[in-house]
């Protein structure tokens, strides 16, 4: 291979980035760069650093499907009692549990009257405290489909009975 700088011929070459531009280089002109250079999945030659920020800017933006989460755990709809009940079996009172989890004392009465759902940080602080679980797999798209075929009969589906007759 050739040293795009230099012009020797060299077994082997790096990519780096030279004031700028991506150059394959040998090993005696790899000190004049400025730092290493990434291929990006479409073949272009940039920065490592603004290689890792397209890559998370894309993992961001891609769009996902609600019905399709199958598999993820979601907050149960019995939180408030879970936590209640788990508490008590403890035997701490709700502003015990609160210093213990290093919240208010006004966040666990909330969250146990159901008035105010949790975020994740206080779920995990949550679930560490009292060694239960608050979530729990979401049921899958087809039992969302299968629920709304069972809801009865539409207008539209009255229209296209009649038109078969």
């Amino acid at each position: 291979m050739l040293c795009e700088l230099c012009g020797i011929e060299v077994p082997r070459t790096k990519l780096v980035m030279i004031e700028g531009a991506a150059m394959s280089v040998c090993q005696k002109c790899e000190k004049f760069a400025s730092s290493g250079a990434v291929k990006a999945k479409d073949g272009t030659v940039m920065l490592p650093d603004i290689a890792e920020r397209l890559d998370t800017r894309e993992k961001r933006r891609k769009e996902r499907d609600v019905l399709e989460s199958s598999g993820e755990k979601e907050l149960a709809l019995d939180y408030s009692d879970r936590i209640r009940r788990a508490r008590q079996a403890f035997g701490l009172s709700q502003e015990d549990l609160a210093k213990q989890i290093n919240e208010k004392k006004g966040v666990i009465v909330n969250i146990e009257n159901g008035t105010m759902i949790p975020n994740d940080k206080v779920i995990t602080k949550l679930e560490r405290a009292l060694k239960i679980s608050l979530r729990e797999i979401v049921e899958e798209a087809e039992d969302v489909k299968k629920a709304e075929a069972s809801r009865g009969m539409t207008l539209g589906d009255f229209i296209k009975t009649e038109k078969k007759k």
